[in-house]
């Protein structure tokens, strides 16, 4: 209890951290964009208005992250049962359809620039916007992306992402200055329309990533890591099936698994919970597992007690008749047992018998903890059924195996 109590609180102050940093952005990208707003004015820069522009927008994506991230702390309800970890995804998705709005924008202005021939001034109060800018937006994408990987919050890594380019934005933009103070006029436009590039590569690069996730893309290699740790549990006859869906910090697990169809029901629950507990240990991101059971299938070769066509039901019987079921009976053999007056070790040596002779069920009505032990000690399964034939006895294990769900038989 403590250790949950312990969890929670460091879940909410992870979160407080990530909105945290969400108001932060806005703070920042507001006040700079009025700044280089304001002096790209002064200076006729379209390069400047352009960086202006985007960080104005980048308020909007900051507030769509802000507001993403609050709802998808919410806990799981009735009408959302897996929870609402999406919401940063479409807020994510919002950042990127801005930032490719605020390109196009951009790419406007520049074409504009050259149809108008605008020479911009060259202000040292321009310049130093934009240094201060680029200086600023470089240690905002540092706090944000590294909070966002602390919180494992897609959407803060993404704006993170996004203030890094403003950088580069912004550094294009003094280049601009210097090239216009040579004499290249046109160089400020071209820097916008440089600018525009950027920002369009990263917005589509934030696009896939929220599609990604909200189309439930599957992260193959966390799949296969999955699978071999489910296959490792016992009772787990196969592994059919992983897919994993959600958020970096958020994701649901769908695992299909086969388990002998010999097993009890209340053994199918313990092995059920072993596969949730042990994927959730390993990967403290899967808030949720949803196991799908399915019985084995195959071919089986059933070993039964006999003298003749009577069925003695006796582990330790004279003989056996060997049975091999696939479908239906496909073939049927019988077999001594050298080794049913044995004094010692009687368990033991009928069990090695069976399974050299590839026995994978032995049907019984009578047999002993130690037999029992040994054969399944070797992977046999020990079918308990009464009866008076073998006939009639293997003619209702196969009726039995097929109510338990075995499609082959």
């Amino acid at each position: 209890m403590a250790v949950r109590v312990q969890e929670e609180e460091e879940d909410a102050e992870e979160m407080n951290d990530a909105i945290r940093a969400g108001k932060v952005s806005v703070v920042f990208n507001l006040v700079f964009s009025i700044l280089k707003g304001i002096a790209g004015l002064l200076a006729g820069s379209i390069a400047l208005l352009a960086d202006a522009l985007h960080s104005l927008v980048d308020v909007l994506g900051s507030l769509l992250v802000w507001m993403g991230i609050k709802i998808a702390s919410r806990p799981a309800d009735a009408e959302h049962p897996y929870g609402h970890f999406k919401a940063e995804s479409l807020a994510e998705l919002g950042v990127g359809t801005i930032i490719l709005l605020s390109s196009l924008l951009i790419v406007k202005e520049s074409i504009d620039g050259f149809l108008n021939v605008s020479i911009p001034a060259v202000e040292h109060y321009a310049v130093a916007v934009a240094l201060l800018s680029a200086f600023g937006n470089e240690l905002l994408a540092r706090y944000k992306i590294s909070v966002g990987k602390r919180t494992k919050s897609s959407a803060l890594i993404a704006e993170g992402k996004h203030s890094r380019a403003d950088v580069l934005s912004s550094l294009s933009v003094v280049a601009g200055f210097i090239f216009v103070k040579i004499g290249y006029w046109w160089a400020d436009p071209v820097v916008a329309l440089a600018i525009s590039v950027l920002i369009l590569q990263m917005g589509l690069k934030i696009l896939k990533n929220s599609a990604d996730a909200l189309m439930d893309k599957t992260d193959k290699e966390l799949s296969e890591h999955i699978s071999k740790i489910i296959e490792d549990v016992e009772g787990v006859e196969s592994v059919n099936m992983v897919a994993t869906r959600g958020t970096w910090k958020n994701k649901i697990v769908d695992v299909e698994f086969d388990v002998n169809p010999w097993t009890p029901p209340e053994a199918i629950k313990g092995v059920q919970d072993k596969v949730i507990s042990s994927v959730k240990s390993m990967f403290p991101e899967v808030n949720s597992v949803k196991p799908i059971i399915r019985f084995a299938t195959g071919k089986y070769r059933i070993a039964i007690p006999s003298e003749g066509d009577k069925y003695t039901g006796d582990f330790g019987s004279r003989y056996y008749t060997i049975f091999d079921v696939n479908k239906e009976v496909i073939s049927c053999r019988k077999i001594d047992n050298p080794h049913y007056n044995a004094e010692k070790r009687k368990g033991y040596l009928i069990a090695e018998l069976l399974e050299k002779e590839g026995v994978n069920v032995v049907v019984v009505s009578k047999i002993g903890e130690g037999g029992e032990g040994h054969l399944k000690g070797r992977g046999i399964i020990v079918e308990r059924m009464p009866g008076n034939s073998v006939s009639e006895v293997v003619n209702e294990f196969v009726k039995k195996v097929k109510l338990r769900g075995v499609e082959n038989l």
